[in-house]
């Protein structure tokens, strides 16, 4: 049933030929889009008061070794050496997953810390409880594209896009930082925040859907379903953005939580 939803359809139309080091490409942006938001933002995140705690910096550091790990596994394919890729696939599957619940935790001391009276970060991009809806949302479609990201790794075309899709969904992060730093346009009301926050992961994603369009003739299911996941944890992130009942329920989960690291 999921093969036949999403894995690649019969004909040879998504060759791995015609595929040929584009990933290479969509890992580039991936990074530039990391670059351009977080290293403006060192500054900034190394002088708060209270410093970051250990959590955090420990987090960071996990998702840094992750994303060089998800990058060395698609240059090794790009590359032609996928027997190492197999090789060291469970450990990078591993890492995944580890991630989900280190960025929850993460999520929840660093929301204790924005909001607490003698924090001092004006310039925070999530300074309100509300905001734990855009990151429960994106581990929930990063956990959800890691499962099928491994049950569909015999199919490479599917499998390839399943983890660009999963680097997609925690861009924004980076994006998000690039465009409060760069962009002269701020849009107001759910658009606007969607627009600041989700930029890049709608941009990286409608280019994969430019290029199978221009290189196959048709869109990958996999990138089609794929896609359409992320656009509804992105559209769930703004409605619970501006829904007051998840205001009062984010903060009271803040202050449940309580514990700052």
């Amino acid at each position: 049933m999921l093969r036949s939803l999403i894995g690649t359809p019969r004909g040879g139309i998504f060759k791995a030929t015609g595929d040929r080091h584009i990933y290479i490409v969509w890992m580039a942006l991936v990074w530039a889009g990391m670059i351009a938001g977080f290293l403006p933002d060192i500054a900034r995140f190394r002088s708060e008061a209270p410093p970051p705690p250990f959590i955090l910096d420990f987090h960071g550091v996990v998702f840094f070794l992750w994303l060089v790990a998800v990058s060395t596994q698609i240059a090794l394919v790009e590359t032609g050496k996928p027997a190492v890729h197999r090789q060291v696939g469970w450990w990078i599957v591993g890492l995944s997953a580890l991630l989900v619940p280190l960025a929850l935790v993460a999520s929840m001391v660093d929301m204790v810390r924005e909001t607490a009276p003698a924090h001092n970060d004006p310039l925070s991009l999530s300074g309100q409880p509300q905001f734990l809806g855009l990151e429960f949302q994106a581990m929930v479609v990063f956990a959800i594209l890691l499962t099928l990201a491994v049950r569909m790794r015999h199919d490479l075309a599917a499998h390839k896009r399943l983890m660009v899709l999963l680097l997609v969904c925690v861009l924004d992060p980076g994006t998000a930082r690039a465009w409060s730093t760069f962009s002269p346009i701020n849009f107001a009301g759910p658009f606007g925040w969607w627009l600041s926050y989700f930029w890049g992961n709608a941009t990286l994603v409608a280019a994969m859907i430019g290029w199978d369009l221009w290189r196959h003739g048709r869109v990958h299911p996999v990138l089609i379903w794929g896609g359409a996941l992320i656009a509804f944890g992105e559209l769930t992130a703004v409605y619970l953005e501006f829904a007051p009942w998840w205001h009062v329920s984010a903060m009271q989960l803040t202050n449940w939580w309580h514990w700052a690291g």
